[in-house]
Parts: C-alpha cells; sequence; structure tokens
C-alpha cells in the first residue's frame, strides 16, 4: 500500500526508532527492499531520482524510460501488504519535484542545501506549496551532507534548523551530523550530542543521509538521539554487485546464466536489508 510518510516518519520520532529509505534505481532493486520489508511487515521508503533531469549525469533516463519504471514502481508499492513511501531523493528544482508528484511520489526532498539561507527557504516553501495540494510530505535539508572524498563541510547548527522549520515547517529535515554519501574511506565520526540537540529544538523528525557502511552500533546511537528516517544506498549496491560478482567467477564457463546471477545478488540483497531494518529497530506497522 502507497502512502506519503509523513505520519509514519512522525511516529517514528515519537517511537525512537527508524524507518529505512532506499535507493531504488533499477528494477531489481526494487524487489530487493520491498521483499526484506515485506518479509519483516515493516513499513519502508523506496527513493528514487529526478531521472530525467537535463542536467544529471551517469542516470538519466529518456522520458519513456522513466515512466515505464515509475510506473512499474508504483504498481509494485500498491500491491505490497506492508506501507511504502515513494520518495523522491536530492532533487534540487522545482522542477524536478513537479515531475517526481506527476510520476506518482508521495514524498519529495527539495535539496537546496548549497543555496544562501533565504534562498534554500524561498525554494522549499514552492514545493511544500505545492506538496501540500498534492498530499504529498516535503524533506528538506539545512546544513550540507558532501560526498566520499570531500571533507566535511560543516554541522548542522541547531539555530539554523529552528530558524529554517519557523521558516517553512517542513515535514522531515535532513542534518549534517557526520555522515558523508558514497564509500567511507575512513571511519564516520557521528555528532550524537548535536543529534539530541536538534531532536529537542524540532517537532519533526530528523533525516541522517549517508547512512550505509556504518557499523551497528552506530544506527543505534544516532536513532537513540533522534535520528527518524535512515537513507541508504551506496553499501547495498555493492553487497549485492559483490555477490553476482563471486558467484559469476566461481560458476564454469557455459553456466553463467544472468537469472540465476541476479537470484543470488537479490537474496543477498534482501538479506542485508533484513539487517539494516532490524538495527534501524523499525516497529511492525502490518500483522496479516
Amino acid at each position: 500500500m502507497i502512502v506519503n510518510g509523513k505520519e509514519l516518519v512522525q511516529k517514528a520520532r515519537e517511537g525512537h526508532y527508524a524507518i529505512g529509505a532506499f535507493n531504488s534505481n533499477d528494477y531489481v532493486t526494487v524487489e530487493i527492499i520491498l521483499q526484506a520489508a515485506e518479509a519483516l511487515k515493516t513499513p519502508v521508503m523506496l527513493q528514487t531520482a529526478d531521472y530525467t533531469n537535463p542536467n544529471a549525469e551517469g542516470r538519466r533516463l529518456s522520458d519513456f524510460d522513466a515512466k515505464n519504471f515509475m510506473r512499474f514502481v508504483v504498481a509494485r508499492a500498491e500491491a505490497s501488504p506492508v506501507p511504502v513511501v515513494i520518495h523522491l531523493d536530492h532533487c534540487n528544482s522545482f522542477e524536478g519535484c513537479v515531475r517526481a508528484i506527476q510520476y506518482g511520489a508521495t514524498s519529495v526532498m527539495i535539496d537546496g542545501s548549497m543555496l544562501p539561507f533565504e534562498e534554500n527557504v524561498a525554494l522549499t516553501n514552492k514545493v511544500i506549496e505545492l506538496a501540500r495540494s498534492c498530499n504529498v510530505c516535503v524533506e528538506a535539508e539545512i546544513g550540507h551532507v558532501g560526498n566520499s572524498g570531500e571533507a566535511i563541510m560543516g554541522y548542522t547548527s541547531v539555530e539554523a534548523a529552528k530558524a529554517f522549520y519557523e521558516a517553512t515547517g517542513v515535514d522531515m529535515l535532513a542534518v549534517a551530523i557526520g555522515t558523508i554519501h558514497g564509500v567511507y574511506t575512513s571511519p564516520p565520526v557521528l555528532q550524537y550530542a548535536l543529534i539530541a540537540e536538534l531532536r529537542a529544538a524540532l517537532p519533526i523528525p530528523l533525516v541522517m543521509h549517508g547512512s550505509s557502511g556504518m557499523k551497528p552500533q552506530q544506527y543505534r546511537d544516532a536513532i537513540s538521539s533522534g535520528i527518524a528516517k535512515v537513507n541508504f544506498a551506496t553499501y547495498l549496491q555493492l553487497t549485492a554487485g559483490e555477490a553476482m560478482r563471486d558467484a559469476a567467477l566461481a560458476t564454469t564457463e557455459g553456466n553463467a546464466r544472468m537469472s540465476n546471477l541476479i537470484r543470488i545478488a537479490q537474496t543477498r540483497g534482501v538479506e542485508y536489508i533484513r539487517q539494516h531494518i532490524n538495527y534501524f529497530g523499525t516497529r511492525v506497522l502490518y500483522s496479516n
């Protein structure tokens, strides 16, 4: 079943657990994510991208391919017995959020974190005005979560987060607390005290980006400090991809059938997500 996520993530905040938000840029990964959530009977967020963004690099799709993929995402989520949020991850334009909502997203992230504060507020409010009319949840970012290889640009300040919330009333807020996107070249040092201060200062759920690849206790500590949504991408792709690679290398010539390799990657991916949903403490919300 498809939901917009606002109530789910707010309940996670109040219950001191987190909802897993997993990036799903291909058909197999969608199945991995939903099969794991369905096995555990927990809600989940399927994260997509602005696939037809003319400025996108690497993962840009044609309008035809994007529509077909999103039709599959929506149909598969509708058929699921667990609550599924279709969430647009890291979009930096109003037009991209419009495209995602038209395709069926029930939650969008407008990322103006690299803009000056007032411009971030203005862009976020423009998206919120649209989203409210469509019953769509909105996430924004204050501070900036960088990428692998970049130095941490600074942490989200409590004062800026409060001012941003007061100016927008956004539903969820991504914060910079020591994580990065991509592969970790050194262990992340999370600012748990800052997370707790942000939680105390804001009535909305906090989102942790760059979350894959961490130690189990780091998830538990971040969530107990106040994180309610955990974004997860890179290490799921690496884990499933490495399972497929290892299986292919171990297969004799003439027997490396694609369907078998995909099944192996899918099985390992489901196991990996199930482990992490348990780390997040996600509550069971479906009992049939």
